[in-house]
């Protein structure tokens, strides 16, 4: 009988891991704003970000844990905003300005290296992209909207080029290079308010076109390439969620999500699966929900990701793996400015509003290892019944911590055990059930 048990409940891990939905948790507390993610070879995740008080600060999920170093140190003042890249060989390259355009790359010893490519000028927004030969490429807003930057860097050597200059321009930039090695970028003017796109031609000449004309001022672009070479945009226009593709004539418009009141804000995130189609990580009006949208071809997708504190959240950014599954890192806002990273493994995806509704959705337990108490945050998309259960590895009950009645939102669950061994803990609400393992050391 013991064995049965044992089998049973490592199946229903096994189920439960296939068919989770998203997956969210906290990677770092404290003064966090603006992550930056890419995945590296591994298909793990990898984020830089501004923390309040410290500088940059750089995360690697390693398979079982997150590495946490600091890339660049500073106490004051702060940063606001980073863009990072990662090589064939996996090393991070990020830009920021703190006053100066700044870029940090990791030498073959590991250590952190820092160059000032341009001095002065009250750099803020930047994007980097890397090129075939992994040189990388800075696009950036430059004394406050005065003008649009651009610098590229070979064998050590930077170029900078001033390019939309005036009309208050080169604000929330997004820069993507092509096969070619050709940049292209997607930013907001604010005198008056205008998406924007420019890239070069085959002299590097550069050319600039007015994609959309706003009432009021964009609060983001986020660019992708197609395999074409054709660039898709994801904007804020007033209460509206935008997205923009170059048919080969024109610039085609739509509206992805709008709300009454409020205004989509604090940052979207665009990218492409292996058919081409979109996918955008957003915030819903005034920052209260992270969303997540797909094109399937023919319709919008909507689902919830997580919910965030009232104001200072969000600016999430989106990466798909080789599946097509999304990676997102976002903040947290007051008080913890906590970062997190979320993912799904796609089984959700497309589901009609009434499975997004009921959705559990459950974080890993941390630490796990432990010497006893260990804990996991668990997400409700609407108000539901919760019961979570902890079992030996034989199958009995160790601990029925939860049951009650949840608001919807993430929440936390910590346990504690004195004996080592391996544990189960079941969570279930409505029709809904996961479960996790983790092990107890002396």
């Amino acid at each position: 009988m013991r064995n049965c048990v044992l089998v049973s409940l490592m199946l229903l891990v096994l189920q439960s891991t296939a068919s989770s939905g998203w997956l969210v948790e906290t990677v770092d507390n404290g003064g966090i704003i603006n992550p930056s993610l890419a995945l590296n070879s591994n298909g793990y995740p990898c984020i830089a970000y501004p923390v309040e008080g410290i500088g940059v600060k750089y995360a690697e999920w390693n398979g079982s844990q997150w590495l946490i170093d600091c890339a660049y140190s500073l106490v004051y003042p702060n940063l606001w905003f980073v863009s990072m890249a990662l090589d064939t060989s996996d090393i991070p390259h990020i830009s920021f300005g703190l006053g100066s355009l700044f870029y940090v790359t990791q030498d073959d010893m590991m250590e952190w290296q820092t160059e000032e490519v341009q001095y002065g000028g009250s750099v803020s927004h930047t994007s980097l992209a890397l090129d075939g030969d992994g040189f990388p490429h800075i696009a950036y807003c430059h004394d406050y909207g005065a003008s649009l930057g651009y610098a590229s860097c070979s064998d050590s050597i930077w170029d900078i080029e001033l390019l939309d200059t005036g009309n208050n321009t080169g604000w929330y930039v997004s820069l993507q290079m092509d096969t070619d090695g050709t940049p292209h970028m997607s930013y907001a003017r604010k005198t008056p308010y205008l998406l924007m796109y420019s890239n070069t031609d085959t002299v590097d000449l550069w050319s600039f076109q007015v994609i959309d004309s706003l009432s009021d001022q964009c609060q983001s672009t986020s660019l992708a390439l197609d395999g074409e070479g054709i660039p898709h945009i994801a904007y804020n226009a007033e209460n509206e969620l935008r997205y923009a593709y170059w048919t080969g004539t024109e610039w085609h418009l739509e509206t992805v999500d709008a709300c009454d009141s409020g205004s989509w804000k604090y940052g979207t995130s665009i990218a492409l699966d292996s058919s081409d189609h979109p996918h955008i990580a957003y915030c819903s009006a005034d920052g209260l929900y992270l969303m997540y949208t797909s094109w399937n071809g023919s319709d919008w997708h909507h689902e919830l990701v997580d919910t965030l504190p009232g104001y200072f959240s969000g600016d999430p950014d989106l990466v798909l793996d080789d599946l097509d599954r999304p990676h997102i890192a976002f903040h947290c806002g007051y008080p913890d400015f906590a970062l997190k990273y979320s993912w799904n493994d796609c089984t959700g995806i497309g589901e009609d509003d009434e499975q997004i509704c009921t959705r559990l959705t459950c974080g890993l337990l941390h630490p796990n290892p432990t010497t006893g108490t260990t804990s996991m945050q668990f997400s409700l998309a609407t108000d539901s019944h919760v019961e979570i259960t902890m079992y030996d590895i034989s199958g009995r009950v160790v601990e029925r911590s939860v049951s009650g009645q949840y608001t919807a939102g993430t929440h936390t669950a910590s346990f504690s055990v004195s004996s080592p061994g391996i544990y189960l803990v079941r969570i279930s609400s409505e029709n809904q059930m996961n479960t996790k393992c983790f092990i107890v050391i002396d």
